[in-house]
């Protein structure tokens, strides 16, 4: 399911012309959004599509933080590694981050310095599934946080529906 999904949204960003595509991987924490991203790499660069990936997290890791999640160093710091991206040749990109909310695109545009075609995928997995990735990747305070973020982050996505299209990631598989 996962592998269907991601090639039909990558053919709409295919068709994108006069904007620049970005496909953005959405979802709580644990959903898969760096391993798909990882994998949607892999298949762009097999055919020869010039793009990034950004696992949009490690921008936020930074101390101390700029705004809520540290959004504020993150937009900034997406804004100059697309510069660079850009110069390198990339007209694609793809970015790993959870969208809460559809009007944060505006943000993405503005850091991108031009408009955007967005398709934003929703990734799922069910509770326990989450629950045992976050089991295996988190440790102490971190992971009781992630463990709660996970069920509050599903239940805002699944209230807001922020996303284009959603895709069960629940195998991995891609």
């Amino acid at each position: 399911a996962c592998r269907a999904g991601i090639r039909t949204v990558m053919r709409a960003m295919a068709a994108s012309t006069d904007h620049l595509p970005v496909l953005i991987l959405s979802g709580t924490v644990g959903a898969g959004k760096t391993t798909v991203g990882d994998a949607v790499h892999e298949i762009l660069s097999a055919r020869q599509v010039p793009h990034a990936f950004v696992d949009v997290d490690r921008l936020a890791d930074t101390w101390p933080q700029r705004g809520r999640f540290n959004q504020d160093t993150v937009f900034e710091a997406l804004a100059a590694l697309w510069h660079v991206y850009q110069r390198g040749g990339a007209t694609h990109l793809v970015l790993a981050y959870v969208v809460e909310d559809r009007a944060e695109l505006e943000r993405y545009e503005l850091a991108l310095g031009q408009p955007c075609a967005f398709s934003v995928v929703r990734l799922t997995a069910s509770p326990a599934t989450l629950e045992r990735r976050l089991m295996a990747r988190e440790t102490g305070e971190a992971r009781d946080w992630h463990l709660q973020r996970a069920s509050d982050l599903d239940a805002l996505l699944d209230l807001r529906k922020p996303y284009d299209v959603e895709i069960e990631n629940q195998d991995r598989t891609l």
